[in-house]
């Protein structure tokens, strides 16, 4: 009887210091794995890494964080792709991933947005491509695309890049970006418009678009037979929301369209007709985001400083206008906040409500008060770094997938 005692006792002392630990940051929790052998079991394991993002998902809707990443480069000419988590108006570094050196071509690197903490960094036109966690400071290197592989044997000297026929320069500089996701496994998923540089025998159908998609499991690269019967615009990268990616196309009779891929059946679908003014917009001025686990559409309303943001139904059968909002004032206070900088897109609404919005290379970020109608400054980088993106942000335990 005491020996069942005792072992009744001891579990529920694991039970609770495991609840203990699913509420704390991950780096409290990666410096306990030296402490104990169970715990560092535990923390280590996949199960234990899922509980506590779910945790920390919760935590997220009411407290919003924001991850920043800058490109750095050194004094022996590598870039290095700097993550920096921005909770209220202060900054922590988490980490900072050199890029491999390479001639000033290739300095082309891209990151994707997050998905449960995890980015995807690559380039378009080398066969570079890495997932990482910066929290963990976890990092797995993949086999390249076929996108790649092709890009990359277009150019094999890079001296003749400069030259290359106006067609093939314009395709190589808007290759759209992938994106990261989650189904049962991790996936990653590259939609892009076929071209005749592009062309690919291994591919099951040569479109108007191709689709690749990555299984984490076996480490591979695939075609999607499925594909898309619209080009896709190469303004923005997809947008990632409640087991879909989302895309604009570019204007099909003059109106633009949104399409989108089931992550589990892996089928694309078309959307609901957006409204003819975003529909009818330039595809340079409107923006698709996720705020409160919604996709989002911002569009400029036309002759006037004004955007909307438009939200899609949970049905998908229709888009609902949530937010006029004027960002641009005449006080010149305001006009200071801007910089030199006008095209500002929404991040991510905070627990107060406010908005914050951010804008490719400023220094700082701004938030908007929808009931006041109010900017103020929200948060400014201290250094002169070059500002790539601000995304909304999950620290997660989430490696070795």
């Amino acid at each position: 009887m005491e020996a069942i005692a005792s072992s009744t006792t001891t579990s529920l002392m694991n039970d609770v210091i495991e609840e203990i630990l699913l509420k704390l940051p991950v780096k409290s929790i990666l410096r306990l794995k030296s402490l104990s052998k169970q715990w560092r079991s535990t923390i280590q394991s996949r199960s234990f890494a899922e509980r506590h993002l779910k945790v920390a998902q919760r935590s997220h809707m009411e407290h919003s964080k924001v991850i920043a990443m800058s490109n750095h480069l050194s004094k022996d000419e590598r870039r290095s792709i700097c993550f920096r988590t921005i909770i209220s108006l202060e900054s922590t570094p988490l980490l900072s991933f050199t890029l491999p050196k390479s001639r000033p071509i290739y300095s082309h690197f891209y990151v994707s947005k997050s998905c449960d903490g995890l980015f995807c960094i690559y380039s378009s036109k080398s066969e570079f491509i890495h997932v990482v966690n910066p929290a963990t400071r976890w990092f797995r290197q993949l086999p390249p695309a076929r996108i790649q592989i092709l890009m990359h044997k277009l150019i094999p000297n890079l001296d003749v890049y400069a030259q290359l026929p106006p067609a093939l320069f314009s395709f190589m500089t808007v290759v759209p970006a992938l994106a990261i996701v989650k189904d049962i496994d991790y996936k990653l998923v590259w939609l892009y418009n076929s071209d005749e540089y592009n062309s690919d025998t291994s591919s099951p159908n040569e479109g108007l678009t191709k689709c690749e998609v990555f299984d984490f499991r076996v480490n591979s690269w695939r075609y999607l037979t499925c594909i898309p019967s619209y080009l896709i615009s190469n303004q923005q990268g997809p947008e990632y929301v409640n087991g879909s990616n989302y895309w604009f196309t570019e204007p099909y009779n003059g109106e633009i369209k949104v399409i989108a891929l089931d992550i589990h059946t892996e089928t694309f679908r078309l959307l609901p007709k957006i409204h003819p003014v975003i529909a009818t917009s330039s595809p340079k001025e409107i923006y698709m985001c996720t705020l409160d686990k919604r996709l989002c559409i911002m569009t400029k309303v036309r002759n006037t400083k004004l955007n909307e943001i438009w939200r899609l139904k949970a049905s998908e059968d229709m888009w609902e206008k949530v937010y006029t909002i004027d960002l641009f004032s005449s006080s010149s206070s305001s006009e200071s906040l801007f910089q030199k900088y006008i095209d500002w897109n929404p991040v991510v609404i905070c627990d107060n409500k406010k908005i914050l919005f951010s804008c490719l290379h400023a220094q700082n970020l701004i938030e908007y008060d929808p009931q006041t109608k109010s900017v103020c400054s929200f948060f400014n980088h201290p250094d002169q770094c070059k500002i790539l993106r601000h995304v909304p942000y999950i620290q997660s335990l989430i490696s070795n997938i």
